[in-house]
């Protein structure tokens, strides 16, 4: 490709000095002219020249490939597996098997090896893009040293320099562009195209000296937690949590007709001494809790091959307990990544994503149920309407709370005529121990749909106090009125809808010391389930909640049938407990004395709360709940309809978090890579551009040196002493005949001249 600017004749006047053939120029004004000559370049030595520039050309712009590859990688987010070395994709990390350590510890020194290795890579793709930036600035140099009045002595070695950080702080490259004092005036437009061209070159210093910390984000992966797609699995058609116990599938051993029967002793021999090591777990945590160092742990309890324990609120005192119906699912998939045989088939999870990954979480969101229980010692008082109706009030009630000190009685209404869900259930706890029949225990359990409050001050216009203490003059008693009253204070508005009574007495002692009553509301929110798979970081097989829905001040609680906790404790309704039971024996111990300083202690008081929490945590945990299967297409109509009911229906989804080597887009670091290697491709392809169209042809240094050494001054550095004023001095670089470099100076005033002819 011929080049755009054709090259100058040279005419000689000595062996070292050529000066062109230009109209209104003369090296010797008024004296005999030379004449001129012209060298053809040699053919060979041309053909090597264009040989060797369209190489170049191709190998800058090869660069692309390699930086193309990387961005695709990263903004892929492409996963490599559990090593960085990860041939074909199998590189299993075998972290379920006995050698997870050992195997660990190889990937561990080969992963360290191979970030070695890329750092050189790394590296080589800045030196890469050093050459490349270096030719464009080369370009743009030459190019404005071949038109108008040539480049400024400041831009010659541009190409060379601005790799270094503090050019862009040079002066020179700053004040370079306006002429010095003894150049003729220059063209506003030429000053701004060499400040183009000097901001062009500072900003290629930067990218330059960035490249290289922006290749090593892209090249080097990094060890990520990587979620798989979310499958969605079931939508959410309710709790069974109003109703009685009739889920065949969450009580294996029992039958329909003894659920139907309230016979919940066949549930005896699976959850039975599960409440009883739960409970002895928690009794033994709260004596460590008595040493100097000690700390109280709670308890957890298992559902197939999965573990659970309670998870404490950030907002209130409210305790979450895990749905067992939903470990029962669970288990299936996390046995499967474990690499357990089983007939279910889970999720459509690639085993590889299992296989190749470090460590594997899975998550599954479904319901969970949580509540906030308080307990009181006080008597008792009831008032018989009907049949199916009365109201029982007890008295010392407080809210738990040891800010206030308040106390109230509090009345609830019971029995299924106030409203359908106000059941009542009860059973004994029998005396293993005949040496102390007198500790023989009543437990009644009681669901209400309203409470309602009152003290000496206070009846909140509900009229409910002249209903408890009627006088002569006292009208019949509306309680609907009463417990249609609205409640304007917080902390009792929030436990006096949907309340669950359990009242524990002991017959042999008085009235106000041998009962103590516990209430308790319930919330139903939709956590994600997660459980690692590691049996090296999670050994017990542990699941935990996370993004529990936050429960507000005027949300409600949910009803929740009685009966629940006759399922716990795996007995029958209005029956007797088996006395052989530890947490029979224990609670029969404790609670006696848990009010009562003169017959128990502190610790008797903190026994007692944690065996009522774990037999409540155990009720909830069995409750079960309804669903349907998802839509399959997750972008059908069905699924976005069914996603839009978010409150009633929502849809659970699963899935797996691994974590692999990765690419990936993940911070600001990364973006600040992507972005320098994206402005190095589009300086890339302009250097390409350029040279294609101006057909530039690089010169060495040592050839540009030569050319500097070759030419004759004449007078252009006269009057100029500072740096500055030499950086101005403007140059045109030309060919000559013989395809060589020459300088020719700019036009100088007057002045100058005639001083430089003398």
């Amino acid at each position: 490709m011929e080049a755009i600017y054709e090259p100058i004749r040279w005419k000689k006047e000595s062996d070292t000095s050529y000066q062109p053939v230009s109209p209104g120029y003369s090296p010797n004004p008024g004296g005999p002219q030379p004449q001129p000559s012209a060298v053809s370049q040699p053919r060979k030595h041309r053909r090597s020249r264009v040989l060797l520039h369209w190489l170049w050309h191709f190998l800058s712009l090869l660069w692309l490939a390699p930086i193309g590859t990387l961005l695709w990688l990263n903004l892929s987010r492409h996963i490599i597996g559990a090593s960085i070395w990860c041939p074909r994709g199998n590189c299993n990390a075998e972290s379920t098997s006995e050698n997870a350590f050992r195997r660990a510890k190889q990937l561990d020194r080969q992963d360290h090896n191979v970030n070695g290795a890329l750092q050189f890579v790394a590296k080589a793709l800045e030196v890469w893009f050093m050459f490349v930036a270096a030719s464009l600035v080369y370009d743009m140099g030459v190019l404005f040293a071949k038109r108008g009045r040539g480049l400024p002595v400041g831009y010659l070695l541009s190409h060379i320099e601005f790799t270094d950080i503090r050019y862009i702080f040079n002066p020179l490259l700053w004040t370079s562009p306006w002429p010095h004092r003894n150049s003729v005036p220059e063209k506003q437009g030429r000053i701004i195209k060499l400040y183009i061209f000097a901001i062009v070159t500072a900003l290629l210093t930067i990218l330059a000296n960035l490249m290289g910390p922006a290749a090593a984000v892209l090249v080097l992966p990094s060890l990520q937690w990587k979620d798989t797609p979310r499958i969605m699995d079931q939508t959410f058609n309710g709790t069974g949590a109003p109703y009685r116990p009739s889920a065949l599938g969450a009580f294996e051993d029992c039958s329909k007709a003894q659920l139907d029967a309230r016979e919940y002793s066949c549930t005896n021999r699976t959850y039975g001494p599960q409440l009883d090591e739960w409970a002895a777990q928690g009794i033994s945590s709260v004596m460590q809790n008595n040493n100097e160092d000690g700390f109280m742990i709670i308890g957890s309890s298992q559902e197939y091959a999965l573990s659970f324990t309670f998870n404490a609120s950030d907002n209130g005192d409210l305790v979450w307990v895990p749905n067992r119906q939903v470990l029962r699912a669970m288990s299936h998939e996390f046995l499967r990544a474990r690499g357990a045989y089983t007939e279910y088939e889970p999720p459509e999870y690639p085993d590889r994503i299992f296989n190749n990954s470090l460590q594997t979480i899975l998550s599954r969101q479904g319901p969970s149920l949580g509540f906030q229980a308080v307990c009181n010692l006080g008597d008792a008082m009831d008032f018989d309407l009907d049949e199916r109706r009365w109201v029982r009030c007890y008295t010392d009630w407080t809210t738990g709370n040891v800010n206030d000190t308040a106390s109230y009685t509090k009345c609830f209404r019971i029995g299924v005529d106030f409203d359908k869900t106000d059941y009542s259930a009860q059973f004994s706890l029998e005396i293993a121990d005949p040496d102390v029949p007198e500790y023989e225990t009543g437990v009644g359990v009681y669901f209400a749909d309203k409470a309602m409050y009152f003290n000496d001050t206070h009846d909140f216009d509900s009229g409910i106090k002249s209903c408890v203490f009627p006088n002569k003059t006292s009208t019949p008693c509306d309680w609907d009125r009463v417990f249609g009253a609205t409640l304007h204070e917080e902390s009792l508005r929030n436990t006096s809808i949907n309340v669950g009574i359990v009242s524990y007495e002991v017959p042999s002692l008085s009235r106000k010391e041998g009962r103590v009553y516990c209430e308790h509301v319930t919330y139903l929110s939709y956590p994600t389930y997660t459980v690692d798979t590691s049996p090296t970081s999670n050994s017990q097989n542990l699941i935990r909640l996370t993004n529990i829905d936050e429960v507000k001040n005027d949300s409600i609680p949910i009803i929740l049938s009685p009966d629940w906790y006759l399922t716990a404790w795996s007995v029958n309704n209005d029956t007797a407990l088996d006395g052989e039971r530890q947490i029979v024996k224990k609670l029969i111990e404790v609670l006696p004395g848990t009010y009562n300083d003169s017959i128990g202690s502190y610790n008797d008081a903190q026994e007692f709360a944690l065996l009522h929490i774990y037999a409540l945590g155990q009720a909830l945990s069995m409750v079960n709940y309804y669903n349907t299967s998802a839509p399959a297409d997750p972008m059908s109509r069905e699924a976005q309809e069914a996603d839009k009911d978010k409150v009633d229906h929502p849809i659970f989804r699963t899935w797996a978090t691994v974590h692999v080597w990765a690419y990936g887009i993940s911070g600001r670091t990364s973006i600040l890579g992507v972005t320098v290697v994206l402005l190095g491709s589009v300086c890339v392809l302009a250097r390409f551009f350029l040279g294609l169209a101006i057909g530039i042809q690089g010169r060495s240094t040592v050839e540009v040196l030569a050319a500097a050494f070759e030419h004759r001054h004449q007078g252009e550095f006269e009057g100029l002493e500072e740096e500055s004023h030499l950086a101005k001095v403007r140059y045109q670089v030309v060919e000559d005949g013989e395809g060589k470099q020459r300088f020719i100076p700019e036009k100088r005033t007057s002045r100058w001249s005639h001083a430089g002819s003398t």
